[in-house]
């Protein structure tokens, strides 16, 4: 189990328009140094008596949900599914509004703030994780930024819900593989060729050695590369496909990188589903379709119409950025479908369920 070590320490937050001052005691178990009690919140705020921090909640519908990275690519959607059947308690940092009585935007720095914290206050009965450092290159570029947000933030997330209880849905990747083979089922071995691949295998590792006595509480996605409609700030393949041809920019897909592209609208259902008939283990969750990225990108354009002769080939050899990219991350997603009673739907579908959700957001 590791030594017990006390410790003490601090940071800060908003919500419902105040800073929130953490003054916390901990225990931390060995190998993972992080806290899993608290002991002591403290509210600052210009009133001499400390508002009650239920009454800043509306009533809760369903289940209590912990979601953060909510203004994600991914997130947002599942933010979206959610509303109306559970209580939000939304994370974010600054691009949040409070949309609907039901949910609670909460603005939080992730690399400033104790993850602990989130769960003392708010209770949720399930925490789901979304936040992660997901560029490739800015987590090559600064490792340690990478580490923090992508592992050890998740770490004490698992260990403060483990700690009380609450079940966690996780969201890892299919770039756990090094692309050797392709068709990777949950039995092959991970070998991350990234350093974002890198930190979200050892938050995998992290939680379900957390988990160890708890399995029931933990679900963790290897979600494939994600298609659908995100934000300027979250704009995904798809997003960035328009942008391009809008400007009349080249976009460079390659050739020889292959995935089995997953439509936005099933990760969220899938996660929905993990929530609400408490699916656990380990799952790999892409599409039916194992496909390149110059293949996606050209059917992306001729469903949309976008100007084919922007999407150009090139190939992983001729990849100039600061780390390798894997050739082959397509996985295989059969125990998914087994369990969860479903399979995700292929690219020419979700492309056509993304042209009726277009015609519903115009």
């Amino acid at each position: 189990m590791g030594s017990i070590q006390e410790s003490t320490g601090g940071s800060n937050f908003i919500f419902g328009g105040l800073q929130i001052s953490q003054r916390l005691s901990y225990a931390s178990i060995d190998p993972l140094p992080s806290p899993v009690i608290i002991l002591d919140l403290t509210l600052m705020s210009d009133t001499t008596t400390s508002p009650n921090l239920n009454s800043e909640a509306p009533e809760a519908t369903g289940t209590r949900v912990l979601l953060t990275g909510a203004t994600g690519f991914l997130g947002g959607r599942v933010l979206r599914d959610l509303a109306g059947n559970h209580q939000v308690f939304a994370t974010h940092h600054g691009a949040l509004e409070e949309t609907a009585s039901y949910i609670t935007p909460v603005r939080w720095e992730a690399s400033k703030g104790a993850p602990e914290v989130l769960l003392a206050l708010f209770e949720p009965d399930v925490v789901v994780h979304l936040m992660a450092l997901t560029r490739t290159e800015a987590c090559a570029k600064n490792p340690e930024k990478a580490r923090l947000l992508n592992t050890e933030v998740t770490a004490r997330l698992g260990q403060a819900a483990c700690y009380r209880g609450v079940r966690m849905v996780f969201a890892s990747t299919d770039l756990v593989f090094d692309g050797a083979k392709g068709n990777y089922t949950e039995k092959d071995e991970p070998r991350p060729t990234s350093t974002y691949a890198q930190t979200k295998r050892e938050a995998e590792q992290a939680l379900q050695q957390i988990f160890r006595d708890r399995p029931e509480l933990l679900t963790i996605f290897r979600v494939g590369l994600s298609y659908g409609w995100g934000d300027s700030a979250h704009t995904g393949p798809i997003g960035w496909l328009f942008h391009n041809a809008e400007s009349g920019q080249p976009t460079d897909l390659f050739t020889d990188e292959f995935r089995t592209p997953l439509f936005q609208g099933d990760a969220s259902r899938a996660i929905l589903e993990a929530i609400e008939h408490q699916h656990a283990g380990l799952f790999h969750l892409g599409g039916p379709d194992r496909v390149d990225r110059y293949t996606l990108g050209m059917r992306i354009a001729e469903r949309f119409g976008l100007d084919t002769r922007l999407v150009r080939k090139k190939s992983i050899r001729d990849y100039q950025g600061p780390e390798p990219r894997a050739a082959d991350c397509s996985m295989v997603s059969a125990k998914f479908i087994e369990t969860f009673g479903w399979a995700p739907v292929g690219i020419e579908e979700g492309l056509e369920r993304m042209r009726e959700e277009r015609k519903g957001l115009t």
